[in-house]
């Protein structure tokens, strides 16, 4: 099971390097649940004893999770891609040498918490959902040089590429927000730009897409220059829809909710939804004061409208709310979701659907109604 420690507590080695770092990726590795910095991604044994100040007499072991743990030797060079999680024995108490039949553990490692994977290869969606991070959140690898690296939603967050990451931004001379995500004179970012660059930050096909300046909307034209400030908010949005659906709509429109303190996250797996996070119950309601709410999205959304609402599996409110439980069940964030045949846009009490209007901003008034009325 992967399991995240919080290590706010644990000491944090910041032994002096024995040698020059080369540029590149930051690793650490994990040592009886102490986090100790390392210059680069192999080293020796001796080098990790020296960093975490082992006493003379005791021996490091790589942690496989079993009886095929690894005693290693002071001048063994160790490959950390292979596992960067140790613990430490008497030399007299060391197992044996044998060959490894599970692999080694990993950990990676987010500001001052660590978590210890079954897998290496994850995206920057996940290494956010493992450690409980909003989606909107910007990850960033940690690396010597040029500068730390962004990872976006859909990029490769995988161990043997570096297993250090934080959420806060260094110090950047410009940096701009497209799509909720930072960008910066690395990833292009100018003095001044057209519209079309700005797209570019974020779609490899600018063409196709609308640049908003926020929070006024203000339209740039793909072909027009803008003085570009610190800090700027821009929203990039695909013209048209044809099939499937728009990430960057969605993600405009809950926003828009975030912005007045509702607490809402957008998944893609494995079923593409929007969960509104503890919508209230009325007043009084003895079953349950607050409840989560999923909502597909549905296949050429906006141009489909949204249709229907999932409760969490087993909820006290089946039954209780308007529309009857159906056997449709999703996945999402770990949880178990049973679909409630509600239709809000398709005679259920709400207006008919407006794609230029209607969304999931919108969608939660029609949620928060159909929950006020839930039957005691």
């Amino acid at each position: 099971m992967e399991t995240v420690i919080n290590t706010e507590n644990s000491q944090v080695h910041l032994a002096e390097q024995t040698q020059v770092r080369p540029s590149g990726e930051r690793w650490c590795v994990l040592i009886e649940e102490t986090v100790v910095p390392v210059p680069q991604r192999q080293v020796n044994v001796r080098l990790l004893l020296d960093h975490a100040k082992i006493p003379a007499g005791n021996v490091l072991v790589r942690d496989h999770d079993g009886e095929s743990d690894a005693t290693l030797v002071a001048e063994e060079l160790l490959d950390l891609a292979e596992g960067n999680v140790f613990y430490v024995l008497p030399s007299q108490e060391a197992p044996p040498r044998t060959t490894a039949s599970a692999p080694a553990k990993r950990a990676i490692f987010v500001d001052e918490r660590f978590l210890l994977i079954e897998h290496p290869n994850h995206t920057g969606r996940t290494v956010r959902q493992l450690f409980g991070l909003a989606l909107e959140v910007g990850l960033y690898r940690e690396c010597e040089a040029p500068e730390d690296h962004h990872i976006g939603l859909e990029d490769p967050a995988c161990f043997h590429h570096g297993p250090v990451f934080r959420t806060h931004r260094k110090h950047s001379k410009l940096e701009i927000i497209v799509n909720c995500k930072p960008f910066t004179e690395a990833d292009g970012v100018e003095a001044e730009m057209t519209g079309a660059e700005i797209a570019s930050l974020v779609t490899k096909d600018p063409g196709k897409h609308e640049v908003f300046k926020l929070p006024e909307e203000i339209p740039v034209a793909l072909n027009q220059a803008v003085k570009i400030h610190n800090k700027e908010e821009f929203r990039v949005i695909r013209k048209d829809v044809a099939g499937g659906y728009e990430p960057a709509r969605i993600e405009r429109e809950i926003d828009l909710l975030r912005a007045g303190g509702a607490r809402v996250t957008f998944v893609d797996q494995p079923v593409a939804s929007v969960i509104y996070h503890d919508v209230p119950m009325r007043p009084g309601y003895a079953r349950i004061k607050a409840t989560d709410v999923l909502v597909l999205v549905p296949n050429g959304y906006p141009g489909q409208p949204l249709d229907g609402a999932f409760l969490p599996q087993g909820s006290p409110l089946l039954g209780k709310v308007v529309g009857a439980p159906q056997n449709q069940l999703v996945a999402a964030l770990g949880n178990g979701w049973q679909l409630v045949s509600y239709h809000p846009h398709g005679g259920g009490g709400g207006p008919p659907w407006n794609k230029d209007r209607h969304g999931f901003h919108t969608y939660l008034d029609e949620i928060l109604i159909w929950l006020y009325r839930a039957a005691n």
